[in-house]
């Protein structure tokens, strides 16, 4: 990634921090992108290390992915990415992608989030009784 992206990134950061609690030590954007649109959901850690918080992705922060995704498409060699996990851990933060070669055609989100989400937060019981909130 150049450096024409880095207030995409930032930006991402930067909102997915104000959707998490306070006291979260991990936050993770995962993104999809299909021919129809882009889904993205958060999840982060809480007080309880066995239960990983969920939260729908503010329209806002849809944009700057949709935004970003865009933009790289125009510097990535290979294309624009499918799948995007953007986790933060203590204060850094790491971006991988995942191409339409790296994807299964067969698995669709509800079979990928889960295994992207178990590499991340370990394994644990994801709480998806306030996504809105």
């Amino acid at each position: 990634m150049t450096t024409d992206l880095d207030p995409y990134l930032q930006e991402m950061g930067r909102l997915a921090l104000e959707v998490a609690a306070d006291s979260a030590s991990k936050v993770m954007i995962y993104a999809e992108a299909d021919p129809d649109g882009l889904e993205a959901d958060i999840f982060f850690d809480d007080e309880d290390p066995d239960v990983i918080q969920y939260r729908l992705c503010p329209p806002m922060l849809e944009a700057v992915i949709d935004a970003f995704r865009d933009a790289a498409r125009v510097s990535d060699p290979k294309g624009p990415w499918q799948v995007m996990s953007y986790v933060i851990d203590d204060g850094a933060f790491r971006v991988t992608f995942r191409y339409d070669d790296d994807v299964d055609e067969h698995e669709d989100i509800s079979e990928r989030r889960p295994v992207a989400v178990a590499e991340v937060f370990g394994p644990g019981l994801v709480d998806y009784s306030r996504p809105g909130v």
